[in-house]
C-alpha cells in the first residue's frame, strides 16, 4: 500500500468510527443438517461508506485496517453491533463474531470483549494474521470464563493449522471453503475433511463446513456426517435472524434420523456402538435451585440435575466424598447419537471431566436424561464390537445452551436450540 492509499484508508476508517451508523450487520445462518434447522448465525460486517464511487467489501476494509495496525478498532465496532443484536437472538441458537488474532492481543479490545457475561456468543478467530497461538490461550480462556464459546475459522487455510487447533481447543472448527469447493470429485479434499473430523472428535468440538454452494457438496458432506453447514445453497447473509427457507429444508430432507426416547427400566434394548445413547439414558431428580441440588446430593446421596425455567440443564450435582460437587461444563448430546460416538466424546474430555455423566437433551435443548460413563463402557463391552472413531462428530452439541445465561458449556456451548 503506497503513501496515498495509506492516508486515504486512514481517513476513511476515522470517518467510519466517527459515524458508526454507516456500518451494519448481516447474519448468515449456520444450519444443522440432521435437524434441518438453523443452529446459529454468523455476524458479517457491511460497510455503507462509498469509496471512489463504489462500496468496498468487508475484506478490503479489514485488509486495509490490518495493514495500518487498526484491525482491532474495526473488530471493536463489529463486537459492539453484535452485543446490541444479541438481545434478539432466537432461543437455542448461537451468534458468532469474527475477531482477528491481533485484536485478541490488544488490551483495549480484550477489555471490551470481557466486560460482561457472554453466553450465546461464539468468538470466531480468523486466520488472517500470523501470531503465536500460545498468546491467544489466555484471552480465549477468559472469554470462556464469561460463558462464551470459541470457533476457529478457515481451518485448512492460512495460519489455522494443527498447532492452533491443539492450543486453542475450539468448540467449533470451521473448514475453509476452498476445501469444500468441488470435494465431491476430489478424494484428497474429502480425506482432509475426514481428518479434521477426527481431530474434532478428540477435541470435543463440532465441525462446520463453510461455503457450501452446490447440492453435490451438500450430499457428500451429509454422507460424511458433517453436522453443520453454512453457505449460499441453504441461506445467504441478510438482516435479522432468518429461519430456514422451505426450499433449503427440502434439500436436507434426506438427512432424517430418529430420536428415540430414553429406555425404561425393563427395556434393555440393543447394545453396541451404533445403538442410540437414549437406550442408556436415565431420568434422575431435577430442581430449579442449585442449593437444593447440593442438599439432595449431600443428604440423600442422589445425583440431581439443575434446570432453568425452560427445562434446559445448567448443572449436574454429584455426591462426593466432600459432600457434593457441581458439574457446570456439561457434555450434551442428542438422544439419537450413537453410543460409540458418545463414548469417544466422553473419553476425549480433559482428565478431570472424563467420568462426569453425559447429558441427553432434545432438539430444543430441554433435558431428557443422564448417561453414566460406566454405562457406556458396559454397553460397549456387552456388544463385544470394537468402537470406530466417528469421521465427523455430531453436534447435537450445538444445542446452544449458549443462549441461556446460566449455562457454562452450552452444547455450542454446544447449540441446543429451538429450531429456527
Amino acid at each position: 500500500m503506497d503513501v496515498t492509499a495509506r492516508v486515504g484508508w486512514r481517513r476513511r476508517i476515522d470517518a467510519l468510527l466517527a459515524q458508526p451508523a454507516a456500518f451494519s450487520l448481516a447474519l448468515q445462518p449456520v444450519v444443522d443438517v440432521a435437524a434441518r434447522r438453523v443452529a446459529g448465525y454468523e455476524a458479517l460486517g457491511r460497510f455503507g461508506v462509498a469509496i471512489e464511487g463504489r462500496r468496498r467489501g468487508p475484506g478490503e476494509w479489514f485488509a486495509a485496517a490490518a495493514h495500518l495496525g487498526r484491525a482491532a478498532e474495526l473488530d471493536a465496532l463489529v463486537l459492539q453491533s453484535v452485543l446490541q443484536e444479541r438481545v434478539r437472538l432466537p432461543h437455542g441458537t448461537f451468534l458468532t463474531v469474527n475477531v482477528t488474532p491481533d485484536a485478541l492481543l490488544t488490551p483495549a479490545f480484550v477489555a471490551q470483549l470481557l466486560a460482561g457475561e457472554r453466553r450465546g456468543l461464539v468468538l470466531e478467530v480468523t486466520e488472517h494474521a500470523e501470531v503465536d497461538s500460545a498468546d491467544l490461550v489466555g484471552p480465549l480462556d477468559a472469554w470462556r470464563d464469561r460463558g462464551g464459546l470459541v470457533a476457529l475459522d478457515d481451518v485448512g487455510a492460512g495460519h489455522s493449522g494443527l498447532l492452533r487447533l491443539a492450543l486453542t481447543r475450539p468448540d467449533l472448527i470451521k473448514i475453509d471453503l476452498q476445501l469444500i469447493r468441488g470435494l465431491e470429485s476430489d478424494l484428497m479434499k474429502r480425506s482432509v475433511v475426514q481428518l479434521v473430523g477426527e481431530c474434532a472428535a478428540r477435541l470435543d468440538a463440532w465441525v462446520v463446513a463453510e461455503g457450501v454452494e452446490t447440492v453435490a457438496e451438500l450430499d457428500v458432506l451429509r454422507t460424511m456426517g458433517v453436522p453443520l453447514v453454512q453457505g449460499f445453497l441453504l441461506a445467504r447473509p441478510r438482516g435479522g435472524f432468518a429461519r430456514l427457507d422451505p426450499g433449503a429444508a427440502a434439500l436436507l430432507a434426506g438427512s432424517d434420523r430418529s430420536t428415540p426416547g430414553p429406555r425404561t427400566a425393563d427395556e434393555p434394548g440393543p447394545t453396541g456402538p451404533v445403538s442410540p445413547v437414549s437406550r442408556l439414558a436415565r431420568r434422575p431428580r431435577t430442581t430449579l435451585d442449585l442449593a437444593v441440588a447440593h442438599a439432595v446430593a449431600e443428604v440423600e446421596g442422589c445425583t440431581t440435575v439443575v434446570l432453568d425455567d425452560r427445562d434446559v440443564p445448567v448443572a449436574v450435582v454429584l455426591p462426593d466424598v466432600t459432600g457434593s460437587r457441581a458439574v457446570t461444563e456439561l457434555t450434551c448430546v442428542d438422544p439419537g447419537t450413537r453410543v460409540g460416538d458418545v463414548a469417544v466424546r466422553a473419553v476425549s474430555r480433559p482428565t478431570g471431566r472424563r467420568f462426569d455423566p453425559v447429558v441427553c437433551t432434545d432438539e430444543t435443548g430441554r433435558f431428557v436424561g443422564l448417561v453414566g460413563v460406566e454405562d457406556l463402557v458396559i454397553d460397549l463391552a456387552a456388544a463385544q464390537v470394537p468402537v470406530e472413531h466417528p469421521p465427523v462428530p455430531r453436534p447435537e452439541v450445538l444445542h446452544p445452551q449458549v443462549a441461556h445465561p446460566q449455562v457454562t458449556h452450552p452444547q455450542v456451548a454446544h447449540p441446543q436450540g429451538v429450531g429456527a
